[in-house]
C-alpha cells in the first residue's frame, strides 16, 4: 500500500500521539513502530480513530497517517473482521439510510427537488433522524427562506457515504456514491448546501460537486444586508471546530465572523482551536460507540476555562457528542449549532 509504504520514513518522534484526539485509546506511534520493526501496521486500536486528521497534519515527515489507517481498516473488513458496534453502524446505513436504525425521517417545511425549479439542493444528511439535529435543520429551512434562497431538498436521502468510507468499507461507499451520483445527475444539482461537514466534505472532496455548508451561505446573506439581526445575544460564546471543516476543508473563519456579527456575542477561544481542534470523538462512526475514555468530555473542560456561558459548533455530530458529555459533566455550558444562535438573533426569539 502507498499510505503504507510511507510509514517507514517515520522518526518515531511521538507527534502524532501526544497530538491524538484518541490517545488514550490508541497508540498511532505504536502501531508505525510495529510496521517498521515487523511490517505489520495493524492493531485493532485503530477501529479507534475518528479521521480526525491531527496526526496527519502535525507530522513532520508528511507520513498520510489516517490515509494509512483507513487502508488497514479496508483490507481488514475484507477478512470479514469488524467490531459489532461499526457493523451494526454500517447495516444501519444500508437498510436504513442512518446510523441509529430504523426510524422515521422527520418531514421538513420545504419544497422537494425537481429539476430546473431549483438552484441549490440543500442536503440534510443521515444525522437529522436524531430529534437535536432536526431541529438544526429546520432553523436552516427557515433562515434560507428569509434569505431568499432557491433551494430544494430531496423527498429521500441516502447517507452521503463519508463515514462509510473513512471506516473503510469501500464497497458500500461506492455504492452510496453511484446512487446519490445518479439522483444528483437526474434532478441536474449543480450546487448544493450542507449543514453537516462530513456531508460537505464528502460531496465536495468525493463527488466533485460545487458545495457550500450552511455557514458560508449565511455568512454572505449576513454580509450583503438578506438578513437582518433583530435582537441582541449578550452571551461569552466560545467556537468548537469540527474536524471536517477546519483541518480537512480549511473552513476556520466564516463561523467565527458569523458569531461575532451578532450583536451582544463576546466571542472567546479555547487555547486549542482552528486547525489545532480537539475532536469531539464523533468521526468515523465514533457517534454510536462508546469509547473509555471520550474526547469530549475533554473538549467541555476546555470550554469551561473560557469562562463561557455557550459553546457553538457548526456540526451535527459535535453538537450531539458535545452535548451528552455537558450533561455528563453536569456543565452549565449550553451547546447551540450556530444556526441555532444566527436564528434566535434574526428572529428574536429565545435560545432554547
Amino acid at each position: 500500500m502507498l499510505s503504507e509504504s510511507m510509514l517507514s520514513t517515520c522518526i518515531q518522534c511521538g507527534i502524532c500521539s501526544s497530538s491524538c484526539s484518541m490517545r488514550f485509546n490508541m497508540n498511532i506511534r505504536k502501531a508505525v513502530a510495529s510496521y517498521i520493526g515487523r511490517g505489520s501496521f495493524w492493531t485493532p486500536e485503530l477501529w479507534n480513530c475518528t479521521n480526525c486528521l491531527i496526526c496527519q497534519e502535525r507530522c513532520p515527515r508528511g507520513i498520510k497517517l489516517v490515509e494509512a489507517i483507513n487502508e488497514a481498516r479496508a483490507e481488514t473488513i475484507e477478512k470479514g473482521e469488524l467490531p459489532k458496534d461499526l457493523q451494526r453502524f454500517l447495516e444501519n446505513i444500508q437498510k436504513f439510510s442512518n446510523p441509529f436504525g430504523a426510524f422515521k425521517r422527520p418531514s421538513f417545511e420545504a419544497k422537494t427537488a425537481k429539476k430546473g425549479e431549483f438552484e441549490f439542493l440543500l442536503f440534510l444528511g443521515c444525522a437529522v433522524y436524531d430529534s437535536r439535529v432536526e431541529k438544526v435543520a429546520k432553523r436552516a429551512i427557515e433562515l434560507l427562506k428569509m434569505a431568499k434562497v432557491n433551494f430544494a431538498i430531496l423527498e429521500k436521502e441516502l447517507c452521503c457515504g463519508n463515514d462509510v468510507k473513512a471506516i473503510g468499507e469501500k464497497g458500500l461507499f461506492e455504492l452510496l456514491k453511484e446512487k446519490n451520483s445518479k439522483f444528483f445527475e437526474e434532478l441536474g444539482v449543480k450546487k448544493i448546501i450542507t449543514i453537516s461537514p462530513h456531508c460537505y466534505n464528502a460531496l465536495k472532496n468525493y463527488y466533485g460537486i460545487e458545495t457550500y455548508h450552511i455557514a458560508q451561505v449565511l455568512l454572505e446573506k449576513v454580509e450583503n444586508a438578506e438578513l437582518r439581526f433583530s435582537s441582541t445575544l449578550e452571551a461569552r460564546v466560545t467556537y468548537h471546530d469540527p474536524c471536517y471543516l477546519s483541518r480537512h476543508n480549511d473552513v476556520v473563519e466564516e463561523p467565527r465572523t458569523l458569531l461575532s456579527s451578532v450583536p451582544g456575542i463576546e466571542l472567546v477561544e479555547m487555547q486549542r482551536n482552528r486547525k489545532l481542534s480537539l475532536c469531539c470523538g464523533g468521526g468515523s462512526g465514533g457517534i454510536v460507540r462508546d469509547f473509555r475514555w471520550r474526547p469530549s468530555m475533554e473538549r467541555i473542560r476546555e470550554a469551561m476555562l473560557t469562562g463561557s456561558e455557550i459553546l457553538a459548533t457548526s456540526c451535527p455530530f459535535c453538537l450531539v457528542m458535545l452535548e451528552d458529555a455537558v450533561k455528563t459533566k453536569n456543565s452549565g455550558l449550553r451547546v447551540f449549532d450556530v444556526v441555532e444562535i444566527l436564528y434566535s438573533a434574526i428572529t428574536g426569539s429565545p435560545l432554547t
